[in-house]
């Protein structure tokens, strides 16, 4: 006689031992949810179709299901079919939504860009894009609970896996995340007009290197705390990521140190402009330039500044003697010239202008410096790679 109770609970503590739910069980079958919940609850007690699909999947008997014994008999292999397929259910599922966040990211980005540039309103494009990553971060944050929810049950080193896979790339999408941010501030700040495509390039490599460095050195401090489910690092990752460190914080010391203007300078950079003026050729324009130097310098200037109301001219003397006559317009005139610095010598006066703010120098010879360095990394991680892959295509062959 069967006793459907005993069918129930039987059924029931299979379905948990093999750390399945009862909607996957029931999805497993193609039955409903309420279906297996019958079974289990002893209301009623699968079609003989379905019991031998539970019994081959169970690894038991029928009649083993119908008398509510649990048999001793395992299949091993079958096992490991059932735990990948619920695993593998579960990590497809988790990627789909990061893919969704990943789109997600890629929009707020382009929003940043195109609602600044369409409306010349840069606040307007910075508002937008950060609604929008912050909604990516919320699905992520689902995403991470659901996957945590579904893995309670399954095999500890499985779970392990994924955990770790959910780290990494949760971590990576944080970075990316606040990244975006931080352009969507730089460009906000930058841009009270139409930025120039060039200037939106720099302005986002800056923001996402500069914040690449952080990230790199806290994962390193996470690291140091043995954290159960990430896996060792290996000495060649941590190799690359410290070349990675180096290749784009160097050149961010070397602009944080350095003058950006002496920097742009030294390397011709384009958005400097100059000029240049012979002393014994451009003798008014030589001294004319000595003058603004001294006037920037805030050297007291004026004390030797004398104004000649009969001629209506303006007379500096320099300490050489050399007196420079400069008519009222001349000097209303040269006095709106935004040279900032100069260099001079006895024979030679340079006088150079820059079109963008410190700031925006330091965006600027950053990226200069760093795309170069970033390109020949990859290059560099290509090239390891398939001489890796090589070599044990090789060892494998032998």
């Amino acid at each position: 006689m069967n006793n459907s109770n005993n069918t129930g609970e039987f059924l029931k503590s299979l379905r948990i031992s093999k750390g399945l739910t009862q909607m996957e069980l029931a999805e497993y079958l193609n039955v409903s949810n309420k279906t297996v919940s019958k079974w289990e609850n002893g209301l009623g007690i699968p079609e003989v179709s379905t019991l031998v699909i539970l019994a081959d999947f169970y690894d038991v008997s029928v009649d083993d299901i119908l008398r509510g014994t649990k048999r001793t008999s395992k299949n091993p292999e079958k096992e490991a079919n059932i735990s990948n397929y619920i695993v593998s259910k579960i990590k497809n599922n988790y990627i789909n939504l990061l893919i969704v966040s990943i789109g997600i990211w890629l929009l707020s980005n382009v929003t940043i860009i195109v609602l600044g540039e369409m409306t010349t309103n840069s606040s307007l494009g910075m508002g937008v894009g950060v609604i929008i990553i912050v909604i990516g971060l919320i699905i992520q944050g689902i995403n991470i609970n659901y996957l945590r929810l579904q893995i309670k049950e399954i095999d500890l080193k499985e779970k392990n896996n994924l955990l770790n896979l959910v780290f990494h790339t949760s971590y990576i999408f944080i970075y990316l995340s606040i990244s975006t941010v931080i352009f969507a501030g730089l460009y906000n700040v930058g841009s009270s007009v139409v930025l120039k495509l060039d200037f939106v390039f720099y302005r986002f490599i800056y923001s996402y290197l500069l914040t690449a460095v952080r990230a790199i050195i806290i994962y390193y401090i996470i690291r140091i705390f043995k954290i159960s489910f990430l896996n060792k690092l290996s000495i060649r990752g941590s190799i690359l990521n410290g070349i990675l460190l180096v290749v784009i914080f160097v050149p961010f010391m070397i602009i944080t140190i350095s003058d950006p203007y002496e920097l742009a300078i030294k390397t011709d950079n384009s958005y400097v402009s100059y000029s240049t003026y012979n002393k014994d050729e451009d003798t008014d324009r030589y001294y004319q330039l000595k003058y603004l130097s001294l006037l920037g310098s805030q050297q007291n200037a004026d004390d030797n500044l004398v104004y000649d109301e009969d001629t209506y001219e303006f007379i500096y003397t320099f300490d050489d003697g050399y007196e420079l006559v400069m008519s009222n317009e001349t000097y209303s005139f040269i006095i709106t010239l935004e040279y900032v610095k100069f260099e001079f010598d006895d024979d030679y006066a340079v006088g150079y202008m820059f079109d963008l703010s410190r700031t925006e120098m330091d965006m600027v010879l950053y990226s200069n410096f760093t795309t170069p360095l970033l390109s020949l990394y990859v290059i560099g991680c290509l090239v390891y790679y398939f001489v890796l892959k090589e070599r044990k295509y090789r060892s494998n062959k032998l």
